[in-house]
């Protein structure tokens, strides 16, 4: 397993000082039951004549942007190809913000591309990998990037001092499973995260880790 932004994240002490103030936001949305109406029926019930902010002010994932180099460590409970536990180093990435503060990755991979007339290599466009739903008050973690075999959404309700913990399911390589990504960060330049697969008995199996190291 491989994924190259696909965990990416962290918390800092400076000095022992938390990376930044605690954040408290309600609860994640994991599911809503079906409803009667549609859709924007109800958003008509919820806006009651309110007007829609799309505006976020957490701005506490900025810390990430600049260039990074990632070591990787997977771990089998049975063996994957013979070793119960395997290390690798990911490619270099690199981390960028908008004016609404959500995070994007970007590689020195190239994809092609056809066209009308022709066909060409092109860089790999930069992608939104965190964002703030203002709505659901909740950070949304999107997997799927490099080499494009994973996908799914992980949810976070924010912050307790340096670390923060993401939920969800997702699909790897055609795998499904229940994810925990949970981010430490350790200084401005080190971030970590583990990634966790829940199990059939409840409890939760570490199945990868990845440290985050800043080039620049």
């Amino acid at each position: 397993m491989t994924r190259v932004w696909s965990l990416i994240l962290f918390f800092s002490i400076c000095g022992r000082v938390m990376a930044q103030d605690s954040l408290s936001h309600a609860q994640p949305i994991e599911g809503i039951s079906p409803d009667s109406i549609t859709f924007y029926d109800r958003l008509d019930q919820e806006l009651k004549g309110r007007r829609l902010n799309y505006d976020n002010k957490d701005s506490s994932f900025n810390w990430m942007v600049g260039s990074w180099s990632i070591k990787a460590k997977g771990y089998a409970r049975n063996g994957f190809r013979g070793k119960k536990e395997f290390e690798w180093q990911e490619p270099y990435v690199a981390f960028t913000s908008d004016q609404n503060y959500s995070i994007y990755v970007s590689t020195n991979d190239t994809i092609r591309q056809t066209g009308r007339r022709e066909r060409k290599l092109v860089p790999m466009p930069p992608q939104v990998i965190l964002q703030y739903d203002v709505y659901s008050n909740v950070w949304v973690l999107q997997s799927g990037y490099y080499n494009r075999y994973d996908w799914g959404s992980l949810v976070s309700s924010g912050w307790t001092g340096d670390q923060i913990v993401f939920e969800g399911a997702i699909s790897l390589t055609g795998i499904r499973l229940v994810e925990r990504e949970t981010w430490t960060k350790q200084s401005d330049d080190a971030f970590r995260i583990v990634y966790e697969e829940l199990m059939n008995d409840g409890t939760w199996f570490t199945i990868e880790e990845n440290t985050y190291t800043r080039t620049r």
